[in-house]
């Protein structure tokens, strides 16, 4: 899907902007009646909706039911269809609220939606576990508590950090990250344990958490880079910059989005696993 192909449908007749949508189940094809469980029969109308009507309780139910295009009944399907691509290309709001004549508050509504549709895909395809024999994970915690600019401003009440677990297979690379409470064994450990597969090979840093991982039954094996002495280990090679690439990654995203709620904050975590993983 590009862009040329969404303007299109946009600009094209309604009909086959709608018949593309069901091809694709984004919209309801047939669409049926709630209390009879027949097929209804569709009827358009001026404002960019279809209806449809029940022959036999002549209830009526719009196209737009039970579907992401129903949480926004006054915005054309082809102005959702290109915020929804635009999303997925990671375009910023504003120009997503310009190329599409919206209201800015309006497109960060939609957004706000689509990345909860990012949290639930998470849950029914859950990426975690990973790693396994041979492979190699690797385990990091960063705080991202946001900057007072200029020293202004209040500042958080508490440190939010964020744990975080790649796997090495993939360049550039993938991974699992969770707001957390604290950065102790009874808070890391068991999330370790959730992630990888049995026979998985542990890096991290000398965090005191990390000590006596391979008690864990998945974990095959622990190396150590100690970054008081050395970003790369010299003698093993052990490291994890990779995860520390996903940070700068994860952090210049927030960046650019001026910052965000801590309460909103495992969303933008879900949003961004989203697009390393699909």
């Amino acid at each position: 899907m590009d862009l040329n192909l969404i303007i299109d449908l946009e600009r094209g007749p309604r009909a086959y902007l709608i018949r593309w949508l069901q091809m694709r189940h984004l919209l309801a094809n047939p669409l049926s009646c709630a209390r009879c469980n027949c097929a209804m029969e569709m009827k358009e109308r001026n404002d960019d909706h279809i209806d449809g009507r029940c022959s036999g309780c002549k209830k009526r139910r719009s196209l737009r039911a039970n579907s992401f295009f129903g949480e926004f009944p006054k915005v054309s399907l082809g102005a959702i269809l290109r915020v929804i691509f635009s999303f997925t290309q990671d375009d910023s709001q504003r120009r997503m609220a310009e190329n599409v004549n919206l209201n800015r508050n309006l497109v960060s509504h939609i957004c706000r939606t689509l990345q909860d549709f990012c949290s639930m895909d998470l849950q029914y395809r859950p990426v975690i576990p990973f790693g396994g024999a041979g492979a190699v994970v690797k385990c990091d915690e960063s705080k991202f508590n946001h900057k007072a600019k200029y020293n202004r401003g209040r500042r958080p009440a508490r440190d939010t950090w964020v744990f975080g677990i790649i796997t090495a297979e993939y360049s550039p690379a993938r991974g699992y990250f969770t707001v957390v409470d604290r950065r102790d064994a009874d808070t890391l450990w068991p999330i370790i344990d959730q992630c990888i597969l049995p026979g998985s090979e542990v890096q991290t840093d000398d965090w005191g958490a990390y000590r006596g991982l391979t008690r864990l039954a998945n974990v095959q094996r622990h190396r150590v880079v100690v970054h008081a002495r050395n970003f790369v280990d010299p003698r093993t090679g052990v490291h994890t910059q990779e995860v520390e690439s996903c940070w700068s990654q994860l952090k210049l995203g927030l960046k650019r989005r001026k910052g965000i709620r801590r309460k909103d904050l495992q969303s933008y975590l879900d949003e961004m696993m989203w697009r390393q993983w699909r």
